[in-house]
Order: C-alpha cells, then sequence, then structure tokens
C-alpha cells in the first residue's frame, strides 16, 4: 500500500494563499504564515465555517515548517521548540 501525500487541492491553495505564492518558502517563513493566519482566526472567535479550513491551514503550515527545518540540522535543535513556543503565544 502506498501512502498518498497530496495534499487536497483547497488546503493546497489556503497554503499557497498563506505563503503569497512564495515557491520555496524557509522554516520562518511559513511559520510567520501560520501565525499570521492563526491571530485571523482568533480575532474571528473561529464564528464562521471558513475557520475550519483555516486551522486546517494552520496545522499545515505547522507541519510544513517543521519538515523544512528537520532538512537543516542548524535549525533541527532549536526550531520545533521555537515554533511551538511562537504558536501557543497566539
Amino acid at each position: 500500500m502506498t501512502e498518498d501525500r497530496r495534499v487536497p487541492e483547497e488546503l493546497d491553495a489556503a497554503m499557497r494563499r498563506a505563503l503569497d505564492d512564495n515557491p520555496s518558502p524557509s522554516a520562518t517563513e511559513v511559520l510567520e504564515a501560520a501565525e499570521r493566519l492563526l491571530d485571523k482566526v482568533l480575532r474571528s472567535e473561529c464564528e464562521n465555517r471558513s475557520s475550519a479550513l483555516d486551522l486546517l491551514t494552520v496545522d499545515a503550515l505547522m507541519t510544513h515548517a517543521l519538515e523544512i527545518a528537520a532538512r537543516d540540522p542548524k535549525l533541527l535543535e532549536t526550531f520545533p521548540e521555537l515554533a511551538m513556543r511562537r504558536i501557543a503565544a497566539e
């Protein structure tokens, strides 16, 4: 059985929008996009249906940021904790 790692089209589009269509963002840029989007969701108090896609997008962006950081030995040591602290501060 092969794992299907394709991102659903709507989620992929939301991630690209959050990243301003940057095709090669750094881990920090992805983390910043997740923070901005989470801030938007929290300001809306999750009162509308689009908040669900936004929250899924935040989750996907955080995962992507950590995946990028995992490829860089310099970031691997510190980035995961930094990312979690920053997102928790929201």
